[in-house]
């Protein structure tokens, strides 16, 4: 009973989040499919990133015990290939399509691209290792992967939009990687204070995921990318859009 009340609090959480960021967006609406589409993919980064990790035999490298050496090699490794799972398929996917085009986007594809892998991930552990295991990561990484890519994910469209260096994407993909690396590393070392730097990373990054989407709300209303921003003209054509929609209904461009 226990076990089956965890998974579907496993479940509601992931809802919830997704709920929470796309009932939150105050630009165009996203299409239905393409939102399914980047939670459909994270669930398949999920299950690319297990094969990887089988393949190399990085979980070995983080058994309790071993030399911290190894242990933080392997760590970051992992923090690597889940990180590039989650990610790169949907940036291949979602960079050049229109509706990719506010900042708040790129929080809302990616971190449901990290919540479609986190939440297998999570199940599968609570399957595997039991309610004990379960509990503890309902409460550390219910939003873990969510926040990770969501941070990468809000560099991407912001990348875009101001056509800035791919460095923009490239220094917060890294800091992805190794925040993710010491987070596994210091729940795996069985060291108190590394198991507390762990806890902090992952209440920092979930806490940071909703400053990051208020910040990308904020910049675009700021920028006229808002439905509810003061785009009383359209900067296009110059007709007049008292509804203030993100496009013009007399010309279709951006307002």
């Amino acid at each position: 009973m226990v076990l089956f009340i965890l998974l579907l609090l496993f479940i509601g959480l992931a809802v919830t989040m997704a709920w929470f960021l796309i009932s939150h967006d105050r630009g165009e609406k996203e299409p239905v499919l393409a939102l399914w589409q980047a939670a459909g993919l994270g669930f398949l980064g999920a299950i690319a990133g297990a094969i990887i990790e089988s393949k190399l035999s990085l979980g070995s490298g983080l058994t309790p015990g071993g030399p911290h050496g190894s242990m933080f090699t392997s760590a970051i490794t992992i923090g690597l290939v889940e990180e590039t799972c989650k990610f790169l398929p949907l940036a291949l996917l979602i960079y050049k399509r229109r509706y990719f085009n506010e900042l708040t986007d790129g929080v809302i594809y990616f971190a449901l691209a990290g919540l479609g892998f986190g939440l297998p991930e999570n199940m599968l552990y609570t399957l595997v290792f039991g309610t004990q295991a379960g509990m503890i990561r309902l409460v550390l990484t219910p939003f873990f992967h969510a926040a990770t890519t969501g941070m990468i994910g809000y560099f991407l469209v912001r990348q875009k939009l101001h056509r800035k260096s791919p460095f923009v994407v490239v220094l917060p993909f890294m800091a992805a990687v190794v925040l993710h690396g010491l987070y596994d590393f210091g729940l795996a070392s069985g060291i108190g204070y590394f198991q507390l730097v762990s806890l902090a990373i992952t209440l920092g990054l979930s806490i940071g995921l909703f400053l990051l989407y208020q910040k990308a709300t904020a910049e675009d209303l700021e920028q006229g990318r808002s439905s509810i921003g003061h785009n009383d003209f359209c900067r296009s054509c110059g007709f007049v859009n008292p509804q203030h929609h993100l496009y013009c209904t007399h010309c279709g461009q951006h307002a």
